[in-house]
Order: C-alpha cells, then structure tokens, then sequence
C-alpha cells in the first residue's frame, strides 16, 4: 500500500526490462521530496484571479510526469489556462530510479492484468483532500484514471472529464464500483452521468479506437472524437478549441 502521507510515498516500483528480470519488481522507497501538484494558472494583474477560475485536475501518461506533461501539452495548456487553473499531478510509482520524470499511475503484469489500482485511487485523494475540482483532464494512463475517478465518487465536485489516448483498463472500473459503493450518497451510475470527452488518434500505434470505445463505453455519457494524429494530447487548434467548448459548456456556462 502506498503510504497515506502527501510528503514520503513508499512502494515505488521499478520495471527492469533487461534480461536478468522478466516482470516488473518493486522497491519499498521513499523520496525525499513531495509528490508535485504544478499549478499553471494563467497570470493576471488581479492576485485572486485564478481562485475564481474552476479548478482542473491534470493526469500524465505512463513514462511522463507532471512537468512532462505540461510541457508536451504547451500549447493548448496556454489556451486552456486563460479560463481555468490548472493542477498536474504527478504519478505515484518511479520506473525509473535514476529518472524521476518516468512515472506511472499502475503497472501492467507480464499476463496481462494491471496491480497497485486500488492504491492509485488512495494516493490522488489523499493528494487531493484539501482541493476541490471541477474537472479532470488525462492523456492515457491518466485519462484511463480520470475517467474511472469520476465513476468512484473520489472527486465528488468534479462535473466534466477529457481525455486524450486512453484505453479501457477493467481493473479501475472494478475499483472504482467498490469506492463508489462505500461513499456516501455516490453510485457508478451518478459518475457516468457527468459528461466526458474522448479523444483518440486515428493513427494511435499504442491504443486502438476499439479500446478508447471500450472506455467511453464504461465512464458513460461520453462524446467519442477521432483525431488524424498518433498517441498523443492534441494541441492543434481546431482540437483545442473542441476542448474549450466542451469544457466551457459544462464549467463556465452551467456556473
């Protein structure tokens, strides 16, 4: 289990690809630092501008961190900024030891099967306990998580989520109907409810259309767009400003 605290996260894991180890190993390590939360807000001559703005929580990819992220995604992170504070979170396990910057939400088993799902859940709500956010936006791994959250009931205030490149993982949503089932007042079906929006690369080598279906399947309520790129988070603007219209059609225009 990873450990409850938001400044020492303990059970990092560490996959070896080489020859000497076929399946991921695990570390019991702390870091020294916390667990960044990276606020980009857009700057504004009023110091309580972006207390204003409606807060969204940001989800990296696997191999990414919150810096990473932020900074693949610049462009529209710039866009999407003028309207909304922006939080990027980083992922609780290291792939890496000698790279911080590697991270996961959950690891992939050799058969197939996904581990420390459940603990990915704990750890972004303890990171978020004293925050309230409005949405959540997550590229892969993460949108696969964002998704499922809004299932659980975690992030109770959250009323949008948007994703790019994720694919259905069986293991979150069977996580998520056990927290959705032990919070108050909560249900699966009060999540699918809130509206979502999937993107997917046409050319996406790494997750097909068929799997992001899959996902938009299960978080319900979902527009489903195919985008002519690979596996990433759009920045062009034509796609930038779908996400600002749906975003702002349940954030701002539904205040």
């Amino acid at each position: 289990m990873l450990s409850k605290s938001p400044v020492v996260l303990i059970g990092t894991a560490f996959i070896n690809s080489s020859s000497h180890h076929s399946s991921p190993r695990l570390m019991a390590k702390s870091l020294s630092r916390p667990a960044s939360t990276t606020s980009f807000a857009s700057t504004s001559s009023n110091d309580n501008d972006s207390s204003c703005k409606p807060r969204i929580l940001c989800l990296h990819g696997k191999f990414q961190s919150a810096a990473v992220f932020s900074n693949k995604i610049a462009g529209a992170r710039r866009k999407i900024a003028r309207e909304y504070d922006l939080h990027f979170l980083d992922g609780p396990i290291i792939l890496e030891p000698e790279n911080e910057d590697a991270r996961a939400w959950w690891l992939r088993l050799e058969d197939g099967s996904h581990t420390m799902v459940e603990e990915a859940f704990e750890y972004v709500a303890e990171q978020t306990k004293n925050d309230k956010y409005d949405a959540i936006i997550g590229f892969s791994q993460g949108g696969t998580l964002a998704t499922a959250l809004a299932l659980s009931g975690v992030l109770p205030n959250v009323r949008a989520i948007l994703t790019a490149g994720a694919p259905h993982i069986p293991e979150a949503f069977e996580v998520a109907k056990k927290m959705a089932e032990s919070q108050p007042d909560w249900s699966v079906e009060t999540g699918r409810d809130i509206p979502k929006f999937h993107l997917a690369g046409q050319t996406d080598a790494m997750v097909s259309l068929d799997w992001t279906r899959e996902l938009v399947e299960s978080g319900g309520n979902g527009e489903f767009i195919v985008h002519e790129q690979g596996h990433l988070f759009p920045t062009r603007s034509a796609r930038v400003k779908e996400m600002l219209d749906f975003l702002g059609g349940e954030l701002l225009d539904n205040k």
